[in-house]
């Protein structure tokens, strides 16, 4: 197999984000330029919701979390800061809006939510020490600077993201992709009112013409180099978007991935080949529907 070891964090970037916004006009501007509704947020609420460019192209991902005494934090655990403070101030006119980053100060982790946990946020010290947005994940705000952390933590964190089949910054959360094709469409509002990125999305819902759903993947040998093409008889059928080493003792030489591939390929049962070694398992993953239609 032509492929080598590789840091599950080499496509995307390394660091977390607790971005704390103040004033007035804060929700209505995260409403205005996000997919989600978040106009009837109250202090210990939480939502995902995503920033899209004007073709519905994946740019940001983040947490919204209300806190006791009014302050919103934007939260995430695979992407610093400051691209995505910077971002949201760009939006910023004369809107009532100051944006600080924190995320020299804490840093986020995520973990799986246990079943039917509730959305919400836990507060510590004041500001949000565990928030739930009901997408399977838990973000845990830890205080301090983020530890340094080793080859083997990074690749742990990116078994565990991928085990748990969620979409991360700079591997499935980027401007290659839309949300719907890597099993984000539930963080999309379509009945909220316009914002960025809303008449491309509209279209791919209205057309049923999204073309491309995320799969859990694996194989056996060295983890691939990720982003790499997946084929199926020597056509592209799509893209491996995240690889980790998977071994137990029991089995040696095992990896796992997240790939964006076609539909009509995905869902036939063909045999994909990445690096020209056929994939053991495919597990499509779910596609959950936009919000705000029938």
């Amino acid at each position: 197999m032509d492929s080598a070891p590789t840091d599950e964090t080499a496509a995307g970037v390394e660091g977390s984000a607790a971005l704390e916004l103040r004033g007035a006009d804060v929700l209505p501007l995260l409403h205005r330029i996000s997919t989600q509704a978040l106009l009837d947020l109250a202090p210990g609420d939480a939502r995902a919701t995503l920033f899209c460019d004007f073709r519905g192209r994946l740019l940001h991902r983040a947490v919204v979390a209300i806190a006791r005494d009014g302050a919103v934090w934007l939260l995430r655990d695979d992407a610093p800061g400051a691209p995505l403070a910077a971002f949201v101030g760009r939006h910023v006119f004369r809107e009532d809006v100051k944006i600080a980053d924190r995320s020299g100060e804490q840093w986020v982790e995520a973990v799986e939510s246990p079943p039917d946990t509730a959305p919400g946020v836990v507060e510590r010290d004041g500001g949000p020490g565990r928030v739930t947005a009901g997408d399977g994940a838990t973000l845990i705000v830890h205080p301090g600077p983020a530890p340094e952390h080793t080859p083997e933590a990074w690749a742990e964190r990116g078994r565990r993201r991928i085990r748990m089949g969620r979409a991360g910054h700079g591997h499935e959360i980027a401007e290659e992709f839309n949300p719907f094709e890597v099993g984000l469409g539930g963080d999309v509002h379509l009945d909220k009112g316009c914002f960025t990125g809303q008449e491309a999305l509209q279209r791919l819902v209205t057309y049923d013409s999204v073309r491309r759903r995320l799969a859990r993947v694996a194989g056996r040998g060295l983890a691939p180099v990720a982003p790499a093409d997946v084929t199926c008889d020597g056509e592209r059928a799509g893209v491996l978007t995240s690889a980790a080493e998977d071994a137990t003792i029991e089995e040696p030489g095992l990896w796992i991935g997240l790939a964006v591939l076609k539909r009509e390929i995905a869902e036939s049962g063909r045999a994909l080949v990445v690096y020209g070694q056929r994939l053991d398992a495919l597990n499509l993953l779910p596609m959950p529907r936009a919000l705000g239609r029938p």
